[in-house]
Parts: structure tokens; sequence; C-alpha cells
């Protein structure tokens, strides 16, 4: 239970996205702020809506205390009603005159005053929105009334009218946010794409054109770091090489000082420790020359492109093993045609002449082949091969395939590092047939040359 604890503790968070994060928390700012502009707008309506309407009634009432005696009928304390027909009526009045009479009313009015006597200017007096005028000679006095029911639907409805329009408008904002983070992003996923198809042996900087200033300190500061990278890589190729170019001369030295010490020594037991000091002089001269060879593979020289035929390339490495004592044991099977592949080919000869140099001193004198197909050349031998748990261990520096194994550790690592440059891969097969057997094999993922480039 403790495990599986600090497991699910140790495992990274999940990847969350930039443009999602910004378009919702933008989306949300944008509507905070719509509902809020809305409600201010609704206010500022409702409030310039009920001057106008208060401002009619009023204009109504004027209109009516100026109404001629004779509009208002005879005298004899009958109230004249405006007769026009059955109509919805939103806005009624009535007419008094100095002793309280009602002498003239809209047809929906009620014969009740709709405020109590003495009451003027707007009142709310459920269920009407009432203003009162009194002329200043007190013979006449008005009550305007607008229901206040279809008030606040005029202003509901007002408000329906100013708000659909926005919510229409909400999703084309939405797109219009949508399209403008994707461009705006764009650059984002331009440098990641930059990051991530650059070959990693290439450290030369990311370029800073077409740029946006807010992504500019991110690159600038990832190109410090490649910088930083370059020099320490450098650094240590340097030292790798010069450590190997100076160890040559000493080495060659006491190699030929111990062939001399063993011509001259006759007796067995220092004969033999002279022989012992001799392997591990050839074992050191081995080292260097590795050596010099990681630090060429680690500068880059593979990176180079040009036409190389595969085929042309296996038998001029072939060539430099014929006179060594395992030659008999090497085989060719090489096709009629060439094989170009786009890489260097001194890069590519190193690699094949470590695999060849290993498989002649791992296979315990079985044969060795040395094979070229379309895209690919490989090196199979019929040796006791790799147990399958070892063949990615083997790729890294300083790891042999065996304990009792006199190799530095560091051919295959190579191989690697050149396949990688050259746009191929290494592949690693172990055993073959009946349990024996090993196929190192350079597979270039890039589509091969035409024939005709090859020299």
């Amino acid at each position: 239970m403790a495990s599986a604890t600090v497991s699910s503790a140790d495992r990274p968070a999940p990847a969350w996205s930039l443009e999602s994060r910004l378009r919702r928390r933008l989306w949300g700012v944008l509507v905070l702020l719509w509902l809020a502009g809305a409600a201010i707008a609704w206010i500022g309506v409702r409030h310039e809506t009920a001057e106008v309407l208060d401002s009619a009634l009023e204009e109504t009432a004027q209109r009516l205390l100026v109404l001629p005696e004779a509009a208002l009928g005879d005298d004899d304390g009958q109230a004249l009603s405006a007769e026009v027909g059955s109509h919805d009526e939103h806005v009624i009045y009535q007419v008094f005159d100095a002793r309280g009479r009602l002498r003239l009313r809209s047809h929906s009015a009620p014969t009740a005053p709709l405020l109590a006597p003495g009451v003027e200017g707007l009142r709310d007096e459920p269920p009407w929105h009432v203003v009162a005028l009194t002329r200043d000679d007190g013979r006449r006095r008005v009550l305007v009334a607008e229901d206040s029911a279809h008030r606040r639907q005029l202003l509901a409805g007002g408000g329906v009218w100013m708000v659909l329009p926005l919510l229409a408008l909400l999703p084309l904002s939405g797109a219009a946010l949508h399209w403008g983070l994707r461009s705006g992003l764009r650059s984002v996923e331009r440098a990641g794409k930059a990051m991530h198809s650059r070959d990693a042996a290439d450290l030369s900087p990311l370029p800073l054109d077409r740029t946006p200033a807010e992504l500019r300190p991110l690159l600038e500061g990832f190109n410090a770091l490649l910088a930083r990278l370059r020099a320490l890589l450098d650094a240590e190729r340097l030292f790798a090489a010069r450590s190997a170019h100076e160890l040559r001369t000493p080495l060659a030295a006491a190699r030929a000082q111990a062939q001399r010490l063993l011509a001259a020594t006759h007796e067995a037991p220092a004969h033999a420790h002279g022989e012992r000091l001799l392997v591990q002089l050839d074992r050191l001269s081995r080292l260097s020359s590795r050596l010099l060879q990681i630090a060429r593979v680690e500068s880059g020289i593979a990176l180079q492109r040009a036409p190389v035929d595969l085929t042309l390339l296996a038998r001029l490495v072939a060539d430099e093993f014929r006179a060594a004592p395992d030659a008999p044991r090497l085989r060719l099977d090489l096709p009629e045609v060439p094989v170009v592949v786009d890489g260097d080919i001194d890069a590519l000869s190193i690699a094949v002449r470590n695999l060849l140099d290993n498989a002649l001193k791992h296979s315990q004198g079985a044969p060795v082949v040395l094979r070229v197909a379309p895209g690919r050349i490989a090196v199979e031998d019929a040796g006791p091969g790799i147990d399958t748990a070892s063949l990615e261990r083997i790729r890294r520096p300083f790891e042999r395939g065996s304990g009792d194994s006199d190799g530095t550790g560091l051919g295959l690592a190579m191989v690697e590092s050149v396949a990688r440059q050259s746009g191929a891969r290494l592949e690693l097969q172990s055993p073959l047939a009946d349990g024996r057997g090993l196929r190192a094999a350079l597979v270039f993922v890039q589509p091969p040359a035409p024939a005709h480039r090859a020299a």
C-alpha cells in the first residue's frame, strides 16, 4: 500500500492546455463584463424610459387642465365619458371641477378619484401610476394614470430587446476569441515543434524571428541553456581528444620498451609478466583510439550530409580487415546495385568498423557477415550472442556484454551516436538461430537517395 502511494505521488501532473485555460478565463471575464454592462444599460434605459413616460403623463394632464369649459359638458353634475370604441386603455384620466365633481373621464376610468383630494404630483397608487395637477385658480383638478403592469411590461420588453442581440453575439465573440487565441499561440506551437523536431545532437540556437515579445525571454533562456550545454560538451570532447592524442606517443614508446624487454628476457616468469604488460599497453592504445573516434563523432561529424553508397562503404571497410588474422571469417553479402543514403562516409566508416571489430572479437571463431540491403547495413555473427536483457544495456558507454570481455565498452555507444546523427537507428537482435548469433544493423529512417547520386 505504501509503495503504491509513493508511486502515485511521484507521478507527474497531467499536462494542461494554456489555450484552453486562457479561453475559459477570458470567456468568463467576457460574460461577467457583458452581464454587468447589460445590467447597467438596463438600469439606465429603465430610468430614462420612466422619465419619458412620466413626462407624457404630466403633458397629458397639462393639456386637460387648459381644455375649454365647453369640452366638459353642461354643469349639471353629469360626467362626460370619452367613448371611442372598445379598446385596451393603458392610460386613463379624470377631470374634476372646483367642487370635486367628476366632469370628464376616459371610458375605462373609475368614477371615484384615483388620488385623495390635496395629493399632488406623481404617486404610485396600485394598480396605477398617477399624476395629479390642479390649476392655480383651483377651478379644475386633473388625474392621469398609467397601468403599472403595462409600464413594467414595457420596461421588461425593452430590456429583452436590448439583451437578445447581445446574446446572439456571444457565440460569435466566443468564436472570435478562440480564433484570436489560436492565431496568437501559433508562435508557441512553432517553437515547440522546433524544439522537438531537431536532432538530439543539434545544439544550435532557436531562431527568434517572428517571435512575440512575451515568448522571447523563454526562447532566449532556452538558447542560453543550449549555449552552456554546447560549451560543456565542447570542453569534454576537447579534453577526451587531447588526452587520447597525448597518450599515443608515451603508449607507443612504452610498447616499444616492452617489446625490447621481452626480446632481452629469457626467464619464463619475467617473460610472462612482459607479455601481460604488452597486452595491457595494447588495450590502452585501443582505448585512446576509441576516445579519439568518440571525440570526432561527438563533435557532430555525422551531421554532415552527402550521398554515400553503402555497398562501396562495406567493401572499403572490409578491405581494412584483410590483413587481420580473423579475415577468413569475414564474408560479404552485397547487392549488385548501389545502395545510396545521405550521410557522412567517415562517420559511417567508424560505425561499421566498430561493429565488425566487435563481431570478430566476440564471435569465438564463428563466421561474420557484413550485409547491405536497401536502407540498411548490418553485421551478423554466429557467436554465442547476448541475452535479451543486456541488449539495451550494452548501448551505454563503458558497458560490455560479458565480464571477461577485453573491450572498452565504447564501440556500440559510438555507433549509437553515429546512427542518431545520420538519421538512422541502431537495431540489435540476439539470438538469431539455435539460440546463438547477434545482428547489429544501421537502419536509415530517411528515404534512400537515388542510385545515380552515388559517385
